[in-house]
């Protein structure tokens, strides 16, 4: 038996929630679909809820209420538990860096807004308006306000991203190490590496300077930034990286299409993550579930996105990520 608590109850409900899940097949359908109109009737046919299809380039509206309604439906499966919260932190800073670029720009930013951290946006958006963020112990109140006094003196929204990038993680990694369950601490750092590796990739192409890669450098993996330093002065950067653990995503790392490396990172976390498929009581299924309803998502969002824009079908089939069911 696993030294985790066990969760019989949370992983049954998360089990009948994955027979709602799209399947790569579907997917595909959408893909060869003859319009984008036509993919989304099979979308809102596959219980997405439904959208006039003269309405069809507003499909945002359905995958943001999937998620939330993934997201809340969650919420409370695993009582005074912070393991699920993990997946959920990049939801708040991704909400309070909408809130800060709206209370710069003075724009109604609401649409970009995610029901889905693990603070209330009623609650968060009540802090930005007293500037009071003490209720939030888990987030990183000090990297909220840095964001803000960078941006003050440089107006440069750069740093804004770049600084809650770097505690959006910090907190990832922290809560994740204290949970002591070993695959979402595994994924942490994983998700960490892939996102400094393609971090590295494109400012490397594009010539840019290694200062450039060090400021948008997360925590919580384990390559160090030292190890992207010295790949950085080599002619074949994977000399350096091959044999880190990601030799499928780095042996091409500066030959490969930008598309398919993007995919090949993404389904390189997909095949970490679809091992909680095959766990019964411990609560890495509802962490599979969280992340495979993402992907999903994803998916919809680049069918749809290409099909308005009239790209080819086997282009659309290439760019489709691996599906957790």
């Amino acid at each position: 038996m696993s030294k985790h608590k066990i969760y019989p109850f949370a992983v049954a409900v998360v089990r009948s929630k994955e027979n709602n899940l799209v399947t790569k097949d579907k997917l595909m359908q959408m893909a060869e679909a003859p319009t984008a109109q036509d993919a989304l009737r099979i979308l809102t046919e596959s219980g997405y809820g439904s959208l006039p299809a003269d309405e069809v380039h507003d499909f945002e509206k359905l995958l943001s209420a999937q998620l939330s309604d993934a997201y809340r439906s969650l919420a409370g499966l695993i009582p005074d538990d912070k393991l699920v919260d993990v997946f959920l932190y990049k939801n708040d800073y991704h909400n309070i860096k909408v809130l800060i670029k709206q209370s710069i720009s003075g724009a109604n930013a609401e649409a970009y807004l995610i029901d889905g951290g693990t603070v209330p946006l009623d609650r968060l958006k009540a802090a930005f308006e007293e500037r009071k963020f003490t209720d939030f112990p888990d987030l990183d109140v000090k990297a909220i306000e840095d964001a803000m006094e960078t941006y003050a003196k440089t107006k440069d929204g750069r740093y804004i991203d770049l600084i809650l990038d770097r505690a959006c993680f910090s907190t990832m990694s922290a809560v994740a190490k204290r949970s002591k369950n070993d695959y979402v601490i595994g994924y942490v750092e994983r998700l960490a590496d892939i996102t400094n590796i393609k971090t590295f990739v494109r400012i490397k192409r594009r010539g840019k300077t290694f200062k450039i890669f060090e400021d948008a450098f997360v925590p919580g993996g384990l390559i160090p930034s030292d190890d992207f330093e010295e790949a950085y002065e080599r002619e074949n950067p994977e000399d350096v990286l091959v044999g880190k653990g990601y030799d499928q995503i780095c042996r091409n790392l500066m030959k490969e299409d930008l598309t398919q490396f993007e995919k090949n990172c993404d389904d390189f976390i997909m095949s970490y993550v679809k091992d909680a498929r095959y766990k019964s009581l411990t609560p890495e299924p509802i962490v599979g579930y969280i992340i495979g309803k993402e992907t999903e998502v994803k998916c919809i969002r680049i069918i749809m996105t290409c099909k308005l824009n009239d790209i080819d079908v086997e282009t659309i089939k290439e760019r489709v990520r691996e599906s957790y069911v």
